[in-house]
């Protein structure tokens, strides 16, 4: 058995601190504090940035309404006279905290390193908005972004879903949802990134739940707590919310999925990048033996530590030779 490398020691004192500034949650907080709190701590996690490596650089945005409630950021990247390609980005926080603004950097960031106009998503969020309010706002992004790329200089024959972590799961969902039953529509559709997925409901009680349940970002706990805000009710088998338990996997475009060795989610990641690829689909699967959940995306890391560059690049890599030539 291979010996498991050691969880990288910057990252460890950076979340540290974070936990010290943080403080305990009251054990008489009420779910609306909690909520309130978990919001409030992401984009303190922001704010606290002094500056961030490579930003700011020449992408320029807009803010867009896609339907009534519904807003988005584009993020428009430098250069270049073509039709560039669209990615529908969907933020991760557990369905119940992050925004557009939580994944500005890395939008900013990804979208000049990959040459890719990017969508990023103000879906609602739960408790206030469960499933499938989130879901509904990610299959709208989508339709608006076929109709309206043409606009902002985007190429409607190239889209892209993605996301991270609960977003991941949504852009999952979507690209299932697109190619097994509307094929007209998903046909634009080349590829999917699917950064630290949830992918399966904590009920399956994955060997990474134990043994990364506190202490690397993102607690076992928390992430039980995201599902009973999100999906109360809804059945652990429901592919909807669990997109590891569909049954059979549609024609999907290539897709990449990332994993870490110290996430809660890194067993079900591994699991569905293995039951695609088992489909047939185009799978690539890059993982970080040393680091934590999602850490190139989340506000606190983004561009802090050595393996989020590293990361941020492979991603854009794989975005611009999946989109070339297409």
């Amino acid at each position: 058995m291979t010996e498991r490398k050691a969880f990288d020691a910057a990252v460890r004192g950076f979340l540290d601190e974070q936990a010290v500034a943080a403080g305990a949650v009251p054990p008489a907080t009420s779910n609306e504090e909690r909520v309130r709190m978990a919001r409030g701590f992401m984009m303190r996690a922001l704010e606290r940035r002094e500056s961030i490596a490579g930003l700011p650089n020449s992408v320029e945005t807009r803010d867009v309404e896609i339907a009534a409630g519904l807003g988005a950021r584009i993020y428009l990247p430098p250069g270049g006279n073509t039709a560039r390609p669209v990615m529908v980005y969907t933020h991760g926080g557990g369905w119940v905290i992050g925004e557009v603004a939580t994944v500005d950097p890395f939008c900013r960031l990804l979208s000049e390193a990959a040459g890719v106009i990017i969508v990023s998503v103000e879906y609602r969020l739960a408790p206030e908005h469960p499933y499938p309010a989130a879901l509904e706002d990610t299959l709208a992004a989508f339709d608006w972004a076929a109709e309206h790329a043409h606009e902002f200089g985007g190429d409607v024959s190239r889209l892209v879903l993605g996301g991270d972590s609960a977003g991941a799961n949504l852009a999952a969902v979507t690209g299932n949802r697109l190619c097994a039953e509307e094929p007209a529509k998903a046909h634009a559709l080349r590829a999917l990134l699917l950064l630290y997925p949830v992918t399966d409901h904590p009920s399956a009680d994955y060997p990474s739940y134990a043994e990364n349940a506190s202490g690397y970002g993102l607690e076992a706990n928390l992430m039980r707590w995201f599902w009973e805000q999100y999906a109360p009710g809804v059945s652990a088998d429901d592919p909807n919310v669990a997109p590891l338990r569909l049954r059979e996997v549609p024609a999907l475009p290539p897709t990449l999925v990332t994993t870490a060795d110290y996430d809660v989610l890194r067993d079900e990641g591994i699991a569905y990048a293995g039951k695609l690829k088992a489909a047939g689909v185009a799978v690539t699967h890059l993982h970080a033996p040393d680091m934590g959940h999602n850490f190139p995306v989340t506000p606190g890391q983004v561009a802090r530590f050595p393996q989020g560059v590293e990361a941020l690049g492979a991603i854009a890599a794989w975005l611009k030779g999946s989109l070339a030539g297409r």
